[in-house]
């Protein structure tokens, strides 16, 4: 194979000749070489930033709970709180994702060694996700009648978030983002692969079961089921097929969510769905003195917490619930400007990962003069990111393939991840959830600047 560069350095010229031909998204690109190499590159510079920052959590943050909820899990004392009551309060996907490696650490003796092994797990993700958005972005390329090279755009977008300096960072803490950005990206790669042709078969049952799996860690992901069946529909699809997709889609969900919304209604004693922070999170979006970021007052507080057990659990969320829903109803003029602010919280900055791995300042890893510039270093990275995406969202824009549905999926995906912190509160975090689409906008993007850039170069469309 050719080096990466001039891969992408050739195959980038096909953006401007407006007599290419569209490749039909059926091609294998890119090739089983490809998504070894960047899924190569995603888990060596994970494995790297796991060597160099992993450590125990500390401080009472997500982190330290996700680790007690997973040992919990393995000991066979089931989803339990910190006091030992049973509870629902954060989605099961990732917590029992950490119970699965804690049982054999356990039987092996070595508890303690959880962090680190989940680094390692979280790295393997990363080379997932990094071949997975470079299957996506073949797809997107394909589909495009004048555009970029669906090998060349495969390779970028694999690369592009491979090296993501935020989201390696995260696959060395005790967060749900690698896991959910990796089941997402799977999920969007299986749908572009099914395209136009929505019927039965491998590629819509893996993104309904991924998409199942991906509810069970944050209900989120629920967002992009409409979003794809309105791509289906822009992109005119017959409305029997985006009809069947869009079942076959909900019931993966419901199939994979069944279970633990059973157990939800015997051990809670209520039919939840998946989580009961629902409250939490409307209500500290919607309250007087609402920042748009998180910051909880007595605005959401009940006296009581989701430790407290089961039905106070259930109880507390049905009220914060219904306290947001008021306080919209009586704010609505403030709505756009606390819309704006929770989106600048959310996507304003690009180093959230790194506080994460200093527990969130309860063990600094950095000194006080590296730290900002580490912080700079990946706001520059990720607005780089932004910038090459927004080239990137021009060129799927202007493309004559209108008709088809690959950029449909990918801007309204992206759309419905944005949503989040607009529905909720804002936090860098939530960004995670527009990952997959935003990286293979960048995928374009970069390899039509390249184009830019070397005009007179050629290269094959696989």
């Amino acid at each position: 194979m050719a080096p990466q560069s001039e891969t992408l350095g050739a195959e980038s010229a096909r953006l401007d000749p407006p007599t290419v031909t569209a490749v039909s998204p059926s091609v294998r690109v890119p090739d089983r070489r490809d998504l070894l190499l960047v899924a190569a590159v995603a888990v060596g510079l994970r494995l790297v930033a796991a060597v160099l920052l992993v450590e125990s959590p500390r401080g009472l943050a997500d982190p330290f709970l996700y680790q007690a909820f997973g040992q919990a899990i393995a000991a066979g004392y089931g989803y339990i709180s910190l006091l030992g009551q049973p509870t629902a309060y954060y989605p099961p996907g990732y917590p029992f994702t950490l119970a699965v490696l804690q049982w054999p650490l356990d039987r092996l003796g070595v508890p303690e060694a959880l962090p680190a092994v989940a680094a390692v797990g979280q790295a393997l993700l990363g080379g997932v996700t990094a071949a997975a958005v470079a299957v996506g972005g073949g797809r997107l390329a394909a589909s495009l009648r004048t555009g970029p090279a669906p090998r060349a755009v495969g390779l970028a977008a694999g690369l592009l978030v491979a090296a993501w300096p935020n989201l390696v960072v995260y696959s060395t803490v005790l967060l749900s983002e690698t896991l959910f950005v990796a089941l997402v990206s799977v999920a969007l790669a299986a749908v572009l692969t099914v395209g136009r042709d929505v019927r039965w078969g491998a590629p819509l049952a893996v993104a309904a079961v991924v998409t199942g799996l991906a509810t069970t860690v944050r209900p989120q992901a629920l967002l992009y089921v409409p979003a794809v069946a309105a791509a289906w529909a822009v992109g005119r699809v017959p409305w029997r097929r985006i009809v069947l997709g869009t079942a076959v889609l909900l019931a993966g969900a419901a199939v994979v969510v069944a279970p633990w919304t059973l157990r939800n209604v015997v051990v809670m004693g209520a039919p939840v769905a998946v989580s009961t922070n629902l409250g939490d999170n409307l209500c500290i979006g919607f309250q007087d003195g609402a920042s748009g970021g998180f910051s909880m007052n007595a605005a959401c507080g009940t006296g009581t917490t989701y430790v407290d057990g089961p039905a106070v659990e259930v109880a507390r969320n049905d009220e914060l619930q219904r306290r947001a829903v008021a306080w919209v109803g009586d704010h609505l003029g403030e709505l756009p400007g606390l819309s704006v602010r929770k989106l600048w919280i959310t996507f304003g900055s690009d180093w959230d990962a790194v506080r994460a791995a200093e527990s969130y300042g309860a063990a600094p890893q950095l000194s006080d003069g590296v730290r900002p510039v580490v912080h700079a270093a990946f706001d520059l990275t990720w607005w780089l990111l932004v910038a090459v995406a927004g080239v990137g969202l021009v060129v799927v824009g202007r493309s004559e393939g209108r008709r088809d549905v690959a950029g449909p999926v990918v801007i309204l995906t992206g759309l419905a991840g944005a949503v989040v912190p607009v529905l909720f509160f804002g936090d860098p975090r939530f960004k995670m959830g527009v990952a997959p689409s935003l990286i293979l906008l960048a995928g374009v993007g970069v390899v039509a600047v390249l184009g830019r850039l070397h005009p007179r170069q050629r290269g094959s469309t696989t």
